[in-house]
């Protein structure tokens, strides 16, 4: 899963599987509402999440927790901001 914000938009990306490898048909984006677009394959799974703009009013973007990972799975050291 990645997470990526891009401010000149005020949107988050949140990629939640690879794809279109495995994926059932296309993938293709359903507007939730005037500001969430969700991208399903023609089988339902969710692939991506997008909050397009006024993210920075829905989530907090000063901090990211992240808990319970399965065992096996550690957390990437690698941290990159576009921010600043």
């Amino acid at each position: 899963m990645r997470i990526y914000y891009h401010p000149e938009t005020d949107s988050i990306v949140i990629h939640l599987k690879d794809g279109p490898s495995g994926a059932v048909g296309e993938i293709m984006g359903e507007d939730l509402n005037k500001n969430v677009v969700l991208h399903r394959d023609d089988a339902g799974t969710l692939y991506e999440i997008e909050v397009v703009g006024s993210a920075s009013k829905v989530f907090d973007l000063d901090r990211l927790e992240v808990e319970g990972l399965p065992v096996g799975v550690s957390p990437s050291v690698h941290q990159e901001s576009k921010t600043g």
